[in-house]
């Protein structure tokens, strides 16, 4: 089967340390601050990447947040958040949020007390403005912009003030990430295969529309002035109108012919060189800027990079200098938290979202037959990040999808120097997953009874310990954990596993 669903167009947020590149600097925002692990410690301190200065040491049992305008937040042992600055890290600023954000370079984020509404809040903790109760979720800010989703499932958009600016009124949208401009689905020009997706302005001014029949976008936001595409057997880039036009991220010549087995542009122009099993970094005219002897390098905001040597980690400047003495064994630089939700749900509304999502013979787009080869798309070309996995984790708003294969997404080489997908790899089970942590203690239970109660409309019945099954042999388990509901569709009924459902502790 074709896997090109609304699905795979689902509101989806990149790592803050963006692998992206082109002709001019592309980062959300440039890293200042980084939570660390350091070596010899189980907690979390605070590094100052341009200096190499520990500024808050041992500050943290759990992971703080990566930190954007000096702010960052941090799980409590109840599940709540606190939100702290840099300036005095281990005072809160606001706190006991039910679902958070990350700040912007706007000086806002996006949180909810539990039970309570939406807010957008300044970096005093103070309240901006109150959403609208029927505003279910809204994403982080992004270039001024946040995309929201009301009750009915529709997407739009409010500005830093909290404004609505751009009415819901799509079945997607994506965030204003690199430009100022973003790709949106209507709700009324998609089916299972294809989808007519338009481009808009900050004003909600549609750009252009074009099919996923011809044009199927690599990525749901426009970077370097244009959003790349696969058109045939061609990565085609298209512009602010629409317009094919030349790729602004073309490799420079100097470093393709350089010899290397490998190598990938970073945000900041940059090249990291891949020789052997080293790695170092060269400018676009080739010039060696650091020698090709560490395990990796990651760009964290055009001056500094992370070096890895081994199981340690530390910073080092443009041309491979240390920065600062801080060895660390673990770094947070991805966003954990892209989305807050409102601290409430209407069960009824969320037990029928996740009903939706499959009937007697599928789940979220798959079925029995269905191949890593039919999903191809969702994986891209580097097989490397998927060794080990034999999962595919998409979001769909705030519900998370795990596709789950019978064998591993991908295979190391026999010289562990590559990877190759394995696309005959057949989709065993889907879990569509609720985080609910936000919401009353009664919220899962009381999901998790509508769902059951009602799955003999779709063709289900109970089997046996919490298992439904079809008369396709299909299956079903309902269950929650820690304040998250899961939904796990089983392909074959033999290969089912009943789920626990525990309170929150």
């Amino acid at each position: 089967m074709r896997l090109f669903s609304k699905l795979a167009f689902a509101t989806v947020i990149a790592v803050l340390l963006c692998a992206c590149g082109g002709n001019e600097t592309t980062y959300q925002y440039k890293t200042k601050y980084m939570p660390v692990q350091l070596v010899g410690s189980e907690k979390w301190s605070i590094l100052d990447v341009n200096s190499g200065e520990v500024v808050a040491k041992d500050a943290f049992d759990r992971a703080p947040s990566p930190i954007v305008a000096d702010m960052f937040y941090v799980m409590n042992d109840d599940g709540s958040y606190d939100y702290y600055n840099v300036s005095a890290p281990t005072q809160p600023v606001a706190g006991h949020f039910g679902s958070v954000t990350s700040f912007s370079d706007d000086g806002v984020a996006v949180a909810s007390k539990v039970g309570g509404p939406l807010c957008v809040i300044d970096r005093n903790g103070n309240i901006v403005k109150q959403l609208p109760n029927e505003v279910s979720q809204c994403s982080m800010f992004s270039r001024g912009m946040a995309a929201i989703q009301n009750d009915n499932g529709l997407w739009g958009y409010i500005n830093a003030s909290g404004d609505t600016v751009i009415s819901p009124i799509y079945n997607s949208a994506n965030m204003f990430l690199y430009d100022d401009y973003a790709m949106v689905i209507d709700e009324h020009q998609s089916n299972d295969s294809i989808v007519m997706f338009s481009v808009i302005d900050k004003t909600g001014r549609v750009m252009f529309t074009k099919s996923s029949s011809e044009y199927q976008p690599v990525q749901p936001y426009f970077i370097n002035g244009v959003l790349p595409t696969v058109k045939g057997d061609s990565l085609v880039c298209l512009n602010e109108s629409g317009k094919e036009v030349d790729n602004p991220i073309k490799d420079d010549e100097k470093v393709s012919k350089g010899g290397y087995d490998d190598y990938s542009r970073t945000p900041s122009g940059d090249y990291v060189v891949i020789k052997g099993k080293k790695v170092g970094l060269v400018d676009k005219d080739g010039k060696e800027l650091i020698a090709i002897k560490h395990d990796n390098l990651i760009d964290i905001n055009g001056e500094r990079l992370i070096a890895v040597d081994g199981d340690t980690y530390h910073i080092v400047d443009r041309n491979g200098n240390a920065v600062g003495t801080a060895k660390f064994k673990d770094a947070h630089v991805a966003e954990d938290n892209p989305f807050a939700t409102r601290g409430f749900i209407d069960t009824d509304l969320a037990a029928a979202a996740m009903m939706m999502m499959f009937d007697e013979t599928s789940a979220c787009g798959a079925d029995a037959e269905t191949s890593l080869m039919d999903m191809n798309r969702m994986v891209g070309t580097n097989a490397a990040p998927y060794v080990g996995s034999n999962s595919l984790i998409v979001p769909q708003g705030p519900y998370i999808i795990h596709y789950v294969f019978d064998k591993e997404v991908a295979s190391a080489n026999a010289d562990s120097t590559s990877a190759e997908f394995n696309y005959d790899a057949k989709v065993k089970c889907v879990i569509i997953s609720l985080d609910v942590r936000h919401c009353p203690a009664n919220t899962e239970p009381t999901v998790v009874k509508k769902i059951e109660n009602r799955l003999g409309t779709k063709g289900f019945v109970f089997a046996r310990d919490g298992i439904f099954c079809s008369d396709h042999l299909t299956a079903l388990t309902t269950g929650y954990e820690q304040g998250v509901i899961s939904l796990i569709y089983y392909m074959h009924f033999n290969q089912s596993v009943p789920q626990d459902k525990k309170k929150r502790s």
